[in-house]
């Protein structure tokens, strides 16, 4: 019965996990604002940032990764990304498994989603083990295949969308989940293409 309720479904995971990311970062934040490892998000205006030829008296934007490259918010950044990236995994493996009950026609394109689900999850895995103080080509390599293996698969989750009737809501769902693909898609690429360091 619990199943049929897709209201919860929808609401309740993708809440959830909003708010624990919100959590998770700003107390990592706080740990690495604390032991003076970033710069306050008020003073983005001073030169105090570190750099290439600076890394005495001066602190790292605060990132999602540079807010977890020292102790003692390194261990809590390796288990967020770790726990974000099994969930993920969970996610994709039930949604195929969905899928592949509901309409199995469209299993090839299932399975494609599949793939870049799981390439991404294990990308954000490198990315979380990977400190980027130590190791910031596998940590840089590993988000860069994460974030561009999840812009694949929202493209096939968004068509799948369009094609499988899975919950009744789909004709709300698909302009959302067009809106938030064309979104992400605009800002990953960006981010990748303009990013320095």
């Amino acid at each position: 019965m619990l199943l049929h309720n897709i209201k919860c479904w929808a609401v309740s995971p993708n809440g959830f996990i909003k708010f624990l990311f919100i959590c998770f970062y700003t107390s990592r934040y706080g740990l690495a604002l604390a032991n003076y490892h970033v710069c306050a998000l008020n003073d983005w205006g001073s030169d105090i940032y570190c750099d290439g030829n600076r890394s005495t008296n001066c602190c790292r934007v605060p990132t999602i990764s540079s807010s977890g490259v020292s102790a003692p918010e390194n261990s809590l950044f390796t288990a967020t990304i770790n726990a974000g990236s099994f969930l993920f995994l969970l996610f994709c493996l039930l949604h195929h498994a969905h899928v592949m009950e509901r309409h199995a026609c469209h299993s090839m394109q299932s399975k494609f989603a599949l793939v870049f689900g799981v390439v991404a999850a294990m990308g954000a895995f490198a990315a979380g083990n990977c400190n980027p103080g130590y190791l910031p080509l596998l940590h840089y390599l590993g988000a860069a295949i994460s974030f561009m293996c999840i812009c694949f698969y929202t493209v096939l989750l968004t068509s799948l969308t369009a094609k499988c009737v899975l919950s009744g809501y789909e004709k709300f769902l698909y302009p959302l989940r067009i809106a938030s693909t064309v979104i992400q898609t605009i800002l990953t690429v960006g981010c990748i293409l303009f990013y320095k360091r």
